[in-house]
């Protein structure tokens, strides 16, 4: 007698409980799939899928942004150094073509908006345990036109600059000197075409980089 097919086991990383709870009920309620695990920060998502002893996923279903941040790029380069790693799926309620660009690069085998039907999510978690990917031609697009995303330390100087600090304030704050900070602010307007800071943190804010309200002197 044939043994049925192990389900497709799922890892899902998000910091809503109410998504969690609603993909983990859409999951319960099917044949192939099964969640063995859920996370909602970097950190948990981190120990759980580097922990030796914990049952490997199928599949890893991750938000892009955790608290926030773009902490599901950063998880999804960690997983990607460590030994057979498992592929990704984007969730993400945000579909910025910087965004969208980035997760290709970084190796994400797919990416879905949260507004999606729930049985496309779980038709494309299918796809990806396959050995397929999930990427719409509007994210095709994005990775062969959109602006690409900034490093984390450049980031991070975004960041300040956008909450109004000035040079200075950013170099105490970062740990860098001020001639730093003025080298990462200059290759940034060199590299996107912006004259101003003001443009450069709207444009940060436009690509969804950070989340910040963009400074306005």
């Amino acid at each position: 007698m044939t043994e049925p097919a192990r389900p497709i086991r799922l890892v899902l990383v998000d910091d809503h409980p109410a998504i969690l709870d609603a993909i983990a009920g859409a999951v319960a309620a099917t044949d192939d799939l099964a969640v063995i695990g859920t996370a909602r920060t970097f950190d948990a998502a981190l120990g759980r899928l580097t922990d030796p002893s914990a049952e490997r996923p199928d599949v890893v279903v991750s938000d892009v942004q955790l608290a926030g941040e773009a902490e599901g790029l950063r998880l999804l380069e960690r997983l990607a150094a460590t030994n057979d790693a498992p592929p990704v799926l984007f969730l993400s309620s945000f579909d910025q073509p910087a965004l969208l660009r980035a997760a290709f690069e970084k190796g994400a085998s797919g990416f879905v908006t949260k507004s999606a039907e729930v049985g496309a999510i779980l038709d494309a978690v299918r796809t990806v345990a396959r050995g397929g990917t999930v990427f719409s031609a509007t994210a095709l697009r994005a990775v062969r036109t959109a602006p690409r995303r900034p490093s984390d330390r450049e980031l991070e100087v975004l960041t300040q600059v956008c909450a109004g600090a000035s040079n200075d304030e950013v170099a105490m704050r970062l740990g860098l000197s001020e001639k730093t900070v003025e080298s990462h602010l200059r290759r940034l307007f060199d590299r996107y075409g912006v004259l101003s800071r003001t443009e450069l943190a709207v444009l940060a804010v436009r690509e969804g980089w950070i989340g910040e309200a963009p400074v306005t002197g």
